[in-house]
């Protein structure tokens, strides 16, 4: 199996996981020097920041999805890819009530 293939079953198998609310399987795959421009007014300069974020997004949620949208895929070496691709989330809140829905891209 070529790297691509690795890194396109490893973005199959976070979507999968993020949908049921288990976003370990995402921060696992990011690098520690990693900086996201999403779609809030500020920027990410670390995994560690992100991923908080992120938690606390879904913290209060009933259920929450997740899917990459026109992903691009590029590897360089056995170890090292990068993933670019539009992103939605969406949150639907306890106890009903219209979900919020968040879009993005990521590099």
């Amino acid at each position: 199996m070529s790297a691509k293939e690795e890194v396109s079953q490893l973005c199959e198998r976070i979507i999968a996981a993020s949908a049921k609310g288990d976003l370990a399987p995402f921060a696992t795959a990011l690098d520690d020097d990693f900086e996201v421009f999403d779609h809030v007014a500020y920027r990410f300069e670390d995994k560690a920041s992100f991923v908080s974020y992120l938690q606390s997004v879904t913290a209060g949620a009933e259920s929450f999805t997740f899917n990459f949208h026109q992903p691009s895929i590029r590897t360089f070496n056995d170890d090292t890819a990068i993933v670019n691709a539009y992103d939605r989330a969406a949150t639907f809140p306890k106890g009903g009530g219209a979900p919020v829905v968040l879009c993005g891209s990521y590099l």
